[in-house]
């Protein structure tokens, strides 16, 4: 009789054998908090020996909020469970609403709070916690490239221009850039590819290279009509894994102050001037880019009072959920644009901050990329 495999145990019945598959191992679980601090998500292995949580050394791990006291409780494995047992806090340890007088055993999936700050305890594959972060450093590498192909700010001559990035915790398909294209004229763009991710992220550094270095075949980047179809027949989504792309591209014209722009598929940009402070949207109706074979893209024109701003902008800088549950629009965005600039702070990083203060807890849904244009 031929052995059985070696994973394969064996049962003698009544005249005949049975092989019985020995049982598969379970896989190896971990316990793991997750928090989000300021903008950054966080994961903390609990080891068998426990963790003290608290505001600062010698806690284990230290979160640095105000209502959390500088050890603040203790949290350590438990059968399936966690315990957790407050130190004596100020603010207090709570499950379900109510403060923990003594050691409570904490089920997976549940969120307690140090004070008003949420942690969310977890049991967790090892295996699937190491795929996850062998992604997130992926993600993180695609992110620096992304960062490294923006533009510097330009804080002086005819055409100031300067710009705010960031991701969301998938990372989006954002990018941005600006240049003068020849002595009289000046180009700048913000695209969004669809979905997230590495492949949505690194399909707009494409696009995004493609237009900064003007590499489009047979384009006048003078002409946003002539780029917007450049690009959409260098990426038909159909090539590129479904993905398509809105944009928002413009070029000005120094000596005429004429600034000629085209919204392929995206939303209305912002012109905002000394005379009219009250944020004007500039958009004309265009289809996306690599959704169609062919189409016809608008242009439009303005000519840029002296002194006049232009914001372009992702959806992720005004599709922003709020603290209360509730969802910004474009005009939430508009109003904060409206507002007086901040003096020593660039303007598109004033606009993160108002939006990163309303917005709840944890990293933005999706990428901020925020483009202000200064036109002397």
């Amino acid at each position: 009789m031929t052995p059985p495999d070696e994973d394969v145990s064996e049962q003698t019945m009544v005249g005949r054998t049975l092989n019985v598959a020995a049982p598969a191992a379970l896989p190896e679980t971990g316990y793991f908090l997750t928090y989000a601090q300021g903008s950054v998500p966080k994961r903390v292995r609990v080891g068998p020996g426990g963790l003290v949580i608290g505001r600062a050394a010698p806690s284990d791990v230290q979160i640095p909020e105000p209502n959390i006291s500088r050890k603040h409780c203790r949290v350590e494995p438990h059968g399936e469970s966690l315990l957790v047992t407050d130190l004596t806090s100020t603010n207090g340890t709570f499950l379900n609403g109510k403060r923990l007088e003594e050691p409570t055993s904490v089920p997976a999936g549940s969120i307690f709070c140090l004070g008003s700050f949420t942690i969310r305890f977890e049991r967790r594959d090892l295996a699937e916690i190491a795929e996850e972060e062998s992604l997130t450093a992926e993600i993180k590498r695609a992110e620096e490239y992304v960062r490294a192909i923006l533009p510097p700010p330009i804080l002086s001559g005819p055409v100031r221009a300067e710009g705010w990035f960031v991701p969301s915790s998938q990372l989006g398909g954002d990018a941005y850039g600006y240049q003068y294209l020849d002595a009289n004229s000046f180009i700048g763009f913000v695209l969004d590819v669809s979905g997230h991710g590495i492949g949505s992220a690194m399909h707009a550094a494409n696009a995004a290279n493609s237009l900064r270095r003007c590499t489009l075949p047979n384009t006048d980047f003078h002409d946003p009509a002539q780029v917007a179809a450049a690009l959409n027949t260098a990426l038909p989504m159909e090539e590129h894994n479904g993905l398509m792309l809105t944009l928002w591209y413009f070029c000005y014209d120094l000596p005429s102050r004429m600034l000629k722009f085209c919204a392929a598929g995206h939303h209305a940009a912002y012109l905002a001037s000394p005379e009219d402070p009250d944020p004007a949207p500039l958009w004309l109706r265009s289809p996306a880019i690599g959704m169609l074979p062919s189409a016809r893209w608008a242009v439009g024109a303005m000519q840029m009072p002296a002194q006049a701003r232009l914001y372009v902008f992702s959806d992720g800088c005004f599709e922003i959920a709020l603290a209360d549950g509730s969802y910004w629009t474009q005009e939430g965005l508009r109003r904060v644009i409206k507002q007086p600039a901040e003096d020593g702070v660039p303007e598109s990083q004033r606009i993160y901050q108002v939006v990163r203060a309303a917005a709840r807890p944890g990293p933005l849904d999706d990428d901020f990329s925020m483009l202000v244009m200064t036109f002397e």
